[in-house]
C-alpha cells in the first residue's frame, strides 16, 4: 500500500496543470504560517514545531500518510482544495475522529471495495478527488525478506493523478469543517509486482489516472456505478520509471531533492533497476 508520496512542485504548478484557482490554497498559507508562529511562541513546543503540522505539502520531496499532512487536492471545484491525508467520515464523532488520527486508518481504499465497504460506499459518487504528485515509494523485499524503498516517477518526471475519495467532517466545536481524504489503490501493473513485492499488502499500487481521464473522473455527472468502474483500471507501466532510494529517504528535511535521488544497491545479486 502506497504510506508515501513526493509532491515538489508548487500549487500554483498544480493549478496551470488543472485549470485551478488557488484562493483556498493562499488563505490555508496564511493559516497555517499563524498557527506556526503561535506554535513557535508557546512554552509546550520549546519553539519547535513539526514540519507537516504547518505546511502543505507542496515543494516537499517526501510526504508521509502517518503525518496526515496538509495536500493540495483537486476535486470538482474551480478552486484547488487542502485537505489531510487520512479520511474522517462525516458522521464521525470526535471521539472517532481522534482515534482514526490517532490510529493512521483510512490512509489508502482498495479499488475492489469502493462500492461495498463503508465508508467508501458513501463518498464513491459524489466526492471523487485527485491527489496529484511528482511520484511515490513502494517497498521492494529480496531474497531474505530485508526491504529496500523505491521511487516511481512519469519518466518526464512531471505532476500525475492519483484517484481519491474525500468527505467533510463538521467540528461543532470550532465551527470550522475538516476536509481529509483517503488513497485509492489497486492490482499492481507489472512493473509494481515486481517492485513492491511483499509487506502486508503486496503487488498494491496507487490507482494512476491518465492525463486525458482526470477531469472525467471527477465530473459529478458520473454516478452510475459501471460508470466510475470505467476508471478503476490498472495503470499501464509504459510512462514510468522506478529506482532504488536511500533507506532513510523518510527521515529529515522533506524539502531535500536527495530524497528521491538513485542509491545503488550494493550486494553480491544485483536487485533490477528500470
Amino acid at each position: 500500500m502506497c504510506f508515501f508520496t513526493s509532491q515538489h512542485m508548487q500549487a500554483e504548478d498544480i493549478a496551470r496543470k488543472y485549470g485551478r484557482r488557488t484562493d483556498r490554497v493562499d488563505a490555508a498559507r496564511l493559516m497555517l504560517a499563524d498557527k506556526e508562529h503561535e506554535a513557535r511562541l508557546s512554552a509546550d513546543t520549546g519553539g519547535r514545531t513539526a514540519i507537516y503540522d504547518y505546511r502543505l505539502n507542496e515543494g516537499m520531496y517526501v510526504s508521509p500518510a502517518y503525518a496526515a499532512p496538509y495536500t493540495v487536492i483537486v476535486n470538482g471545484s474551480d478552486q484547488l482544495q487542502v485537505m489531510r491525508w487520512g479520511l474522517v467520515p462525516h458522521s464521525a464523532t470526535l471521539t472517532e475522529k481522534e482515534r482514526y488520527e490517532r490510529e493512521h486508518m483510512y490512509k489508502n481504499a482498495q479499488a475492489e471495495h469502493l462500492f461495498t465497504s463503508w465508508p467508501w460506499r458513501k463518498l464513491w459518487r459524489q466526492r471523487r478527488c485527485i491527489i496529484p504528485v511528482t511520484g511515490f515509494f513502494e517497498p521492494h523485499y529480496d531474497e531474505s525478506g530485508l526491504s529496500r524503498p523505491y521511487y516511481i516517477q512519469r519518466t518526464d518526471g512531471g505532476l500525475f493523478s492519483i484517484a481519491g475519495l474525500y468527505d467533510e467532517w463538521p467540528d461543532t466545536e470550532n465551527g470550522n469543517t475538516l476536509l481529509s481524504f483517503v488513497m485509492i489503490t489497486i492490482s499492481a501493473n507489472p512493473m509494481l509486482r515486481e517492485i513492491h513485492n511483499g509487506g502486508a499488502h503486496p503487488f498494491r499500487m496507487p490507482l494512476i489516472l491518465p492525463d486525458e481521464r482526470a477531469e472525467g473522473w471527477l465530473d459529478s455527472s458520473t454516478e452510475r456505478q459501471e460508470e466510475v468502474e470505467r476508471y478503476l483500471v490498472t495503470p499501464d507501466d509504459k510512462d514510468f520509471e522506478a529506482w532504488p532510494v536511500g533507506k532513510r529517504f523518510n527521515y529529515g528535511d522533506p524539502y531535500d531533492p536527495a530524497k528521491t535521488e538513485r542509491e545503488e544497491i550494493r550486494t553480491p545479486k544485483q536487485a533490477f533497476i528500470f
